[in-house]
């Protein structure tokens, strides 16, 4: 199958684009820059371009697509005022995709769709639960979800895969893993909020390897793409100092956000037993990865 892949300088993008490539696809990938994806074919353009989606679509008529790109800076793209812009050239980039005789989609969610308010200890968000975005990036990506639903119901073949927490190589140093990582590999001190919050991380190779596998499997309809296995902020850095044996976790050194859930977890049900699909990393090998990547990038 010819598939193409948008976003593929993100964070899982080379990695879905590796298993599609292993599996026996055809991969070709679009975007403003060239990834580092050996065996596929680039087209460089931009996607919120609307000449360049038609022009994309009519010359390549892929039969497969995974749908990765949107606005992802660290920070900003909650609330990011594109966000409208990237949800319409995704619906465009679909309709167009399947007019021309496309076959099968994947398109990357978020757990930011759900009503994080909502979120209770211990009880993990099934693709049922209920969805209250609060951040415009969440209703973006909800409006979304739900015109690939409603283009199932006209018989097309459509995965959503929302995901929740990553971890891996070319984190933003702002988020996580990477801040207290990095202050730990330097023997200072990684300051964070109590830790008592509770996250579901999966290891980006594994959601990447998760989207190509989704591709290729026959389900149609929402999937959490997730470890579903939950760890407290303040565990997951105890981890790290384990691993680096140096530098120190104050806990509580930072507020910890009003409005940041006290567990976000998710159920992987369909992913596991539906899809098939199996991670390779646990946290501890995850972790040890991202420590890795860290040691060999740092100045």
């Amino acid at each position: 199958m010819k598939v193409l892949v948008t976003g593929a300088n993100g964070l899982i993008g080379p990695y879905a684009c590796a298993a599609l490539i292993a599996a026996g696809h055809d991969v070709m990938t679009c975007g403003r820059s060239v990834p580092a994806t050996p065996d596929s074919h680039h087209i460089t353009g931009d996607l919120l371009d609307p000449v360049f989606r038609e022009k994309l679509i009519r010359d390549e008529r892929p039969d497969g697509l995974i749908h990765l790109a949107w606005q992802t800076k660290h920070g900003h793209f909650w609330n990011a005022p594109d966000n409208p812009d990237w949800r319409e050239a995704s619906i465009d980039l679909l309709n167009r995709f399947l007019d021309s005789g496309g076959a099968r989609a994947t398109l990357a969610g978020s757990c930011a769709e759900y009503d994080w308010l909502d979120s209770k200890d211990g009880a993990k968000l099934g693709e049922d639960a209920f969805c209250a975005p609060a951040t415009l990036y969440g209703q973006e990506k909800l409006t979304l979800a739900r015109h690939c639903l409603d283009l199932n119901e006209q018989g097309a073949s459509i995965a959503w895969g929302r995901l929740f927490l990553l971890c891996g190589p070319d984190e933003n140093p702002a988020r996580f893993v990477p801040s207290v990582t990095k202050a730990l590999l330097a023997n200072e001190s990684a300051k964070m909020s109590s830790g008592t919050q509770v996250r579901d991380f999966m290891h980006v190779a594994d959601a990447g390897s998760a989207f190509a596998q989704v591709l290729d499997s026959q389900f149609k309809g929402i999937v959490n793409i997730a470890s579903g296995k939950g760890q407290s902020l303040l565990s997951v850095a105890n981890s790290l100092h384990d691993l680096i044996g140096r530098g120190t976790v104050l806990a509580g050194s930072l507020p910890d956000r009003q409005d940041d859930p006290p567990y976000l977890v998710a159920n992987t049900d369909i992913l596991e037993n539906t899809i098939g699909f199996q991670p390779k990393f646990d946290l501890t090998s995850a972790l040890k990865n991202c420590i890795d990547w860290w040691n060999d990038h740092e100045a």
